[in-house]
Protein backbone atom coordinates (compact mmCIF):
# COMPACT_ATOMS: atom_id res chain seq x y z
CA UNK A 1 0.00 0.00 0.00
CA UNK A 2 1.31 2.68 -0.60
CA UNK A 3 -0.67 5.71 0.25
CA UNK A 4 -0.87 9.68 0.49
CA UNK A 5 0.13 12.17 -1.82
CA UNK A 6 0.51 15.54 -2.44
CA UNK A 7 2.40 17.21 -5.42
CA UNK A 8 5.31 15.12 -5.47
CA UNK A 9 6.70 17.10 -8.12
CA UNK A 10 10.26 17.25 -6.58
CA UNK A 11 13.02 20.34 -6.85
CA UNK A 12 14.42 19.12 -9.43
CA UNK A 13 10.96 17.86 -11.44
CA UNK A 14 12.82 14.90 -12.40
CA UNK A 15 12.97 11.40 -11.18
CA UNK A 16 15.66 9.78 -10.90
CA UNK A 17 16.28 6.29 -12.99
CA UNK A 18 17.58 2.96 -12.13
CA UNK A 19 21.94 3.03 -11.12
CA UNK A 20 20.59 6.18 -8.45
CA UNK A 21 23.00 5.49 -5.61
CA UNK A 22 21.00 3.59 -2.77
CA UNK A 23 20.86 5.05 0.38
CA UNK A 24 23.40 4.72 2.81
CA UNK A 25 21.90 2.21 5.65
CA UNK A 26 22.94 4.95 7.97
CA UNK A 27 18.91 5.94 7.93
CA UNK A 28 17.31 5.68 11.87
CA UNK A 29 16.49 1.13 11.98
CA UNK A 30 18.62 0.28 9.36
CA UNK A 31 22.48 -1.25 10.16
CA UNK A 32 25.34 -0.24 7.99
CA UNK A 33 25.06 -1.26 3.95
CA UNK A 34 21.94 -2.73 4.62
CA UNK A 35 19.59 -3.00 1.62
CA UNK A 36 17.50 0.55 0.63
CA UNK A 37 16.02 1.22 -2.81
CA UNK A 38 17.59 4.11 -4.99
CA UNK A 39 16.40 7.47 -3.76
CA UNK A 40 13.78 8.69 -6.22
CA UNK A 41 13.46 12.23 -5.61
CA UNK A 42 15.44 15.23 -3.36
CA UNK A 43 12.33 15.90 -1.38
CA UNK A 44 10.96 12.10 -1.20
CA UNK A 45 13.14 10.04 1.49
CA UNK A 46 12.65 6.29 0.62
CA UNK A 47 13.82 4.99 3.56
CA UNK A 48 11.03 6.12 5.66
CA UNK A 49 8.50 3.27 4.78
CA UNK A 50 11.40 1.02 5.29
CA UNK A 51 12.19 1.79 8.98
CA UNK A 52 8.90 1.06 10.46
CA UNK A 53 7.87 5.04 10.71
CA UNK A 54 4.47 5.98 12.57
CA UNK A 55 1.61 5.84 10.49
CA UNK A 56 1.66 9.79 10.40
CA UNK A 57 5.20 9.81 8.85
CA UNK A 58 4.40 7.37 6.44
CA UNK A 59 1.12 9.08 5.25
CA UNK A 60 3.11 12.38 4.71
CA UNK A 61 5.84 10.00 3.16
CA UNK A 62 3.42 8.85 0.51
CA UNK A 63 1.23 12.19 0.48
CA UNK A 64 4.56 13.41 -1.13
CA UNK A 65 5.37 11.10 -3.60
CA UNK A 66 1.53 10.51 -4.81
CA UNK A 67 1.55 12.25 -8.26
CA UNK A 68 4.92 10.57 -9.13
CA UNK A 69 4.51 6.84 -7.82
CA UNK A 70 2.94 4.70 -10.73
CA UNK A 71 5.79 6.31 -12.97
CA UNK A 72 8.55 6.06 -10.76
CA UNK A 73 7.86 2.55 -9.25
CA UNK A 74 7.98 1.47 -13.03
CA UNK A 75 10.33 3.34 -14.53
CA UNK A 76 13.34 3.01 -11.71
CA UNK A 77 12.04 0.01 -9.87
CA UNK A 78 10.53 -2.44 -12.56
CA UNK A 79 7.71 -2.85 -10.10
CA UNK A 80 5.63 -6.32 -10.68
CA UNK A 81 3.59 -6.96 -7.53
CA UNK A 82 0.26 -5.65 -9.24
CA UNK A 83 0.69 -7.72 -12.00
CA UNK A 84 2.01 -10.61 -10.38
CA UNK A 85 -0.63 -10.40 -7.45
CA UNK A 86 -3.93 -10.08 -9.57
CA UNK A 87 -2.75 -12.86 -12.16
CA UNK A 88 -2.69 -15.08 -9.24
CA UNK A 89 -6.22 -14.00 -8.72
CA UNK A 90 -7.04 -14.43 -12.21
CA UNK A 91 -5.93 -18.14 -11.30
CA UNK A 92 -8.64 -18.69 -8.85
CA UNK A 93 -12.17 -19.24 -10.55
CA UNK A 94 -13.71 -16.39 -9.46
CA UNK A 95 -17.64 -15.81 -11.03
CA UNK A 96 -17.93 -13.02 -13.02
CA UNK A 97 -20.22 -11.23 -10.70
CA UNK A 98 -17.95 -11.16 -8.11
CA UNK A 99 -17.44 -8.54 -5.87
CA UNK A 100 -13.45 -7.88 -4.84
CA UNK A 101 -12.10 -5.33 -2.26
CA UNK A 102 -8.72 -3.70 -3.48
CA UNK A 103 -7.43 -3.30 0.47
CA UNK A 104 -4.63 -0.84 0.02
CA UNK A 105 -5.39 0.36 -3.03
CA UNK A 106 -2.92 3.13 -3.39
CA UNK A 107 -3.09 4.60 -6.77
CA UNK A 108 -5.20 2.07 -8.46
CA UNK A 109 -2.14 -0.10 -10.02
CA UNK A 110 -3.59 -3.60 -9.05
CA UNK A 111 -7.01 -2.35 -9.28
CA UNK A 112 -7.38 -1.14 -13.32
CA UNK A 113 -6.06 -4.71 -14.19
CA UNK A 114 -8.38 -6.19 -11.93
CA UNK A 115 -11.39 -4.28 -13.49
CA UNK A 116 -10.12 -5.16 -17.32
CA UNK A 117 -11.23 -8.32 -16.40
CA UNK A 118 -14.58 -7.46 -16.15
CA UNK A 119 -15.10 -7.43 -12.11
CA UNK A 120 -17.18 -5.32 -10.19
CA UNK A 121 -14.55 -3.98 -8.15
CA UNK A 122 -13.91 -1.42 -4.57
CA UNK A 123 -11.02 0.44 -3.39
CA UNK A 124 -9.79 1.43 0.26
CA UNK A 125 -7.15 3.24 1.44
CA UNK A 126 -6.23 5.04 4.38
CA UNK A 127 -4.72 8.00 2.32
CA UNK A 128 -7.01 10.78 0.73
CA UNK A 129 -4.62 12.04 -1.37
CA UNK A 130 -3.64 7.81 -3.33
CA UNK A 131 -7.57 7.31 -3.14
CA UNK A 132 -7.84 11.03 -5.44
CA UNK A 133 -5.58 9.28 -7.81
CA UNK A 134 -7.30 6.19 -7.87
CA UNK A 135 -10.42 7.78 -8.35
CA UNK A 136 -8.97 9.08 -11.91
CA UNK A 137 -8.92 6.24 -13.31
CA UNK A 138 -12.27 5.69 -13.02
CA UNK A 139 -12.34 1.60 -12.06
CA UNK A 140 -13.83 1.63 -8.67
CA UNK A 141 -17.52 1.40 -7.89
CA UNK A 142 -16.49 2.72 -4.61
CA UNK A 143 -13.42 4.29 -3.16
CA UNK A 144 -12.91 4.81 0.54
CA UNK A 145 -10.84 5.23 3.85
CA UNK A 146 -9.47 2.44 5.44
CA UNK A 147 -6.91 1.98 8.47
CA UNK A 148 -5.40 -1.47 8.02
CA UNK A 149 -4.20 -1.43 11.64
CA UNK A 150 -7.86 -0.51 13.20
CA UNK A 151 -10.68 -3.04 13.37
CA UNK A 152 -12.11 -3.33 9.31
CA UNK A 153 -15.92 -3.96 10.28
CA UNK A 154 -16.90 -0.33 11.21
CA UNK A 155 -15.07 1.24 7.89
CA UNK A 156 -16.42 -1.43 5.71
CA UNK A 157 -20.18 -1.60 7.18
CA UNK A 158 -21.97 0.91 4.53
CA UNK A 159 -19.91 -0.61 1.47
CA UNK A 160 -20.60 -3.98 -0.21
CA UNK A 161 -19.07 -5.94 2.35
CA UNK A 162 -18.10 -8.99 2.73
CA UNK A 163 -16.32 -9.82 -0.77
CA UNK A 164 -16.07 -12.49 -2.96
CA UNK A 165 -12.50 -11.78 -2.95
CA UNK A 166 -10.10 -9.51 -1.54
CA UNK A 167 -6.48 -8.67 -2.79
CA UNK A 168 -3.78 -6.01 -1.17
CA UNK A 169 -1.04 -5.22 -3.03
CA UNK A 170 2.19 -3.38 -1.79
CA UNK A 171 0.90 -2.76 1.96
CA UNK A 172 3.07 -5.55 4.13
CA UNK A 173 6.24 -6.02 4.96
CA UNK A 174 7.89 -3.61 6.90
CA UNK A 175 5.07 -2.12 8.69
CA UNK A 176 2.73 -0.06 9.16
CA UNK A 177 0.84 -2.51 9.40
CA UNK A 178 2.40 -5.26 10.70
CA UNK A 179 2.35 -8.90 10.89
CA UNK A 180 -0.68 -8.96 13.82
CA UNK A 181 -2.24 -6.60 11.80
CA UNK A 182 -3.07 -9.30 8.75
CA UNK A 183 -5.94 -11.29 10.22
CA UNK A 184 -7.77 -7.87 10.48
CA UNK A 185 -8.16 -8.09 6.21
CA UNK A 186 -10.28 -11.30 6.95
CA UNK A 187 -13.00 -9.28 8.03
CA UNK A 188 -13.80 -7.82 4.39
CA UNK A 189 -13.73 -11.30 2.93
CA UNK A 190 -17.08 -13.75 3.08
CA UNK A 191 -16.25 -16.94 4.94
CA UNK A 192 -14.34 -19.22 2.51
CA UNK A 193 -13.34 -16.39 0.20
CA UNK A 194 -9.60 -15.96 -1.21
CA UNK A 195 -8.06 -12.89 0.26
CA UNK A 196 -4.43 -12.34 -1.36
CA UNK A 197 -1.52 -10.32 0.27
CA UNK A 198 1.90 -9.87 -1.17
CA UNK A 199 4.56 -9.15 1.50
CA UNK A 200 7.95 -7.15 0.34
CA UNK A 201 10.76 -10.00 0.81
CA UNK A 202 13.21 -7.40 2.22
CA UNK A 203 10.71 -6.62 4.85
CA UNK A 204 9.78 -10.36 4.93
CA UNK A 205 13.39 -10.97 6.13
CA UNK A 206 13.65 -7.97 8.59
CA UNK A 207 11.01 -8.14 10.50
CA UNK A 208 11.05 -11.70 11.10
CA UNK A 209 7.46 -13.29 9.04
CA UNK A 210 8.92 -16.81 8.68
CA UNK A 211 8.87 -16.98 12.68
CA UNK A 212 5.43 -15.01 12.71
CA UNK A 213 3.37 -15.48 10.37
CA UNK A 214 1.82 -19.00 11.00
CA UNK A 215 1.31 -18.35 14.73
CA UNK A 216 -0.31 -15.14 14.11
CA UNK A 217 -2.59 -16.98 11.50
CA UNK A 218 -3.07 -20.14 13.76
CA UNK A 219 -4.65 -17.92 16.70
CA UNK A 220 -6.64 -15.90 14.47
CA UNK A 221 -8.13 -19.19 12.79
CA UNK A 222 -6.88 -18.10 9.35
CA UNK A 223 -5.09 -20.46 6.74
CA UNK A 224 -2.65 -20.82 4.40
CA UNK A 225 -3.84 -22.06 1.46
CA UNK A 226 -0.86 -21.11 -0.54
CA UNK A 227 2.49 -19.02 -0.94
CA UNK A 228 3.70 -18.17 -4.24
CA UNK A 229 7.03 -16.36 -4.82
CA UNK A 230 6.69 -13.55 -7.28
CA UNK A 231 8.24 -9.88 -8.63
CA UNK A 232 7.88 -7.42 -6.58
CA UNK A 233 11.12 -4.74 -7.25
CA UNK A 234 12.98 -6.69 -11.06
CA UNK A 235 15.22 -3.91 -10.76
CA UNK A 236 15.94 -3.96 -7.62
CA UNK A 237 16.21 -8.05 -7.64
CA UNK A 238 13.84 -7.88 -4.66
CA UNK A 239 10.73 -10.30 -4.79
CA UNK A 240 7.70 -9.94 -2.93
CA UNK A 241 5.77 -13.47 -1.47
CA UNK A 242 1.44 -13.48 -2.42
CA UNK A 243 -0.08 -14.98 0.01
CA UNK A 244 -3.42 -16.65 -0.38
CA UNK A 245 -5.44 -16.66 2.98
CA UNK A 246 -8.94 -18.31 3.51
CA UNK A 247 -11.23 -18.48 6.78
CA UNK A 248 -14.23 -20.27 7.16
Amino acid sequence: MMTDDKTGSGQSGQSARAGTAHASGDEPGFKKGEWLPPRMRKDVDISIPYSDPPTDKLMEFYAAWAENYDTDLIDAYGYMAPTDAVAGLMTLGLPADARILDAGCGIGQAGALIAAAGFNLDGADLSPEMRAVAARLGVYKSLYHLDMTADYAPQIADYNAPYDAVICVGVFGYGPPHVGDLPRIMDAALPGAPVLVTVNGKGWEKMGWDDSLMPVLDAAGVTLAARTRIRHMVAEGVHAELLELRRG
